[in-house]
């Protein structure tokens, strides 16, 4: 058995190298599906300009605050620290979150308010579109230039 292992190694994993990537992109395929099931909006801060590989991984730091609690993630978007940016969770486990880079936040919407739970898709205070944000967290080759709404 041990010979037959050493003469099919590189075949081994091969094998689980793949299933582990097949496996990973179904679950991420499920976690947006329940995501869009139960979709809350709020407003994200970077807490840091991006930066490479840290203890947090590569991208910019940044925060949002769902019911009291502030939550600190790593995306990979491009941002200086400060800046704030839409943010799309699931309303029953918002540590489940997406920086939506699709839509800008204007310098007339720095002092928005949001409240607590953030917002129902209806209450988003400027206009976003349900299937473009569908169809921009199921791409798995994003390029946020090709959503950004005109």
């Amino acid at each position: 058995m041990i010979k037959y292992i050493k003469n099919k190694f590189l075949i081994i994993l091969t094998v689980i190298t793949a299933l582990l990537i097949i496996y990973g992109m179904i679950a991420e395929n499920v976690w947006v599906k329940q995501m869009l099931k139960n979709p809350r909006y709020t407003i994200g801060e970077a807490t840091s300009d991006w930066h490479q590989k840290n203890n947090n991984g590569v991208g910019t730091d940044y925060r949002y605050q769902v019911n009291d609690k502030i939550y600190f993630k790593t995306g990979s978007c491009s941002y200086r620290k400060g800046d704030r940016f839409l943010i799309i969770f699931d309303s029953i486990e918002p540590q489940n979150a997406r920086v939506l880079d699709i839509y800008a936040i204007e310098n007339y919407l720095i002092g928005l308010q949001v409240p607590k739970n953030g917002w129902k898709y209806q209450d988003v205070p400027f206009d976003i579109d349900s299937n473009t944000i569908k169809k921009y967290l199921q791409d798995w080759n994003v390029e946020p230039f090709e959503y950004i709404q005109k």
